[in-house]
């Protein structure tokens, strides 16, 4: 039994081998967070010119890329209006790092390995996978579909010199959103994965907050990038119903996250802000 239980690990761990996308960019960094956009609204092509004039060096896209029901393939018609049209101008110019949410998994999730191949700037080598950024590691994490290899998965994952471990996903651990707290067992998930990173960025439901410290990790939530709901400020160290998204600017041992928004007369407005110290995580 015990050579059975540690052939299982060893296939396990193997089928868990990380996937890592390096890339270099010059200091400070400046790091733009968005997700749940696919709407084919006018609010969806407003947040995106916005996200393109910010001109960050990488974007990270926090799933729900396709409303309703994802695509069924990479040559799927909706691609061209929803994705290719809109973000197009920003992926042109910077890396964008893709990851899937619950919305992409009603359809072919499979599809987006291929479409990532289709441009040397989008990035979705595997449905979850590590992007590191000069000295900032960053989890991309499936939260839809977390089977058991992704837990052995971040037992792989090598931090060494990494000033800090950022985690994304899309759905959140903690929000002041429709969802509030993650459903059993992926509160299970996101409480094991929260171990591996000092923040956490997610999107899922459709607002941009700072939830404060949940299990000692920094939460944000950027899902604002298409469509809103209600949010209870109450619940949230700070928490706005805007369309916006949010930006990581770090250098040094030190970063500040803020959030933007998309203002009615155009253009954007800061709406929060709030300074992050890094640490190393090379001895731990």
């Amino acid at each position: 039994m015990r050579f059975i239980l540690s052939f299982a690990f060893i296939i396990l761990v193997s089928c868990s081998k990380p996937k890592v996308i390096e890339i270099t960019v010059k200091n400070p960094m400046k790091l733009c967070f968005f997700g749940d956009g696919g709407t084919g609204s006018e609010a969806q092509k407003e947040v995106a010119r916005l996200l393109e004039h910010e001109n960050c060096q990488a974007y990270f896209y926090l799933g729900d890329i396709i409303y309703p029901k994802g695509i069924s393939s990479a040559k799927d018609p909706r691609m061209k209006t929803l994705f290719w049209e809109v973000y197009r101008p920003i992926f042109e110019k910077s890396p964008m790092f893709l990851m899937m949410g619950n919305h992409d998994y009603h359809g072919n999730v499979d599809a987006w390995l291929d479409v990532a191949k289709k441009h040397p700037n989008l990035h979705y080598p595997a449905h979850y996978y590590m992007a590191r950024i000069n000295d900032l590691c960053f989890p991309v994490m499936n939260t839809t579909d977390f089977k058991a290899r992704q837990l052995f998965w971040f037992s792989s994952l090598d931090f060494d010199g990494c000033k800090a471990s950022v985690l994304v996903g899309h759905h959140p651990a903690k929000s002041s959103g429709k969802h509030e707290k993650p459903y059993f067992p992926l509160n299970l998930f996101l409480d094991y994965a929260l171990s591996y990173g000092q923040a956490y960025i997610a999107g899922h439901d459709h607002h941009l907050s700072y939830e404060g410290k949940y299990q000692g990790v920094d939460q944000f939530v950027s899902g604002a990038a298409g469509q809103l709901r209600a949010v209870d400020k109450e619940k949230a160290v700070w928490a706005k119903s805007q369309l916006g998204y949010m930006t990581l600017t770090a250098s040094g041992n030190k970063a500040e996250v803020a959030f933007w928004g998309l203002k009615e007369e155009g253009g954007k407005e800061e709406l929060f802000s709030k300074e992050i110290f890094a640490r190393s995580l090379a001895n731990d």
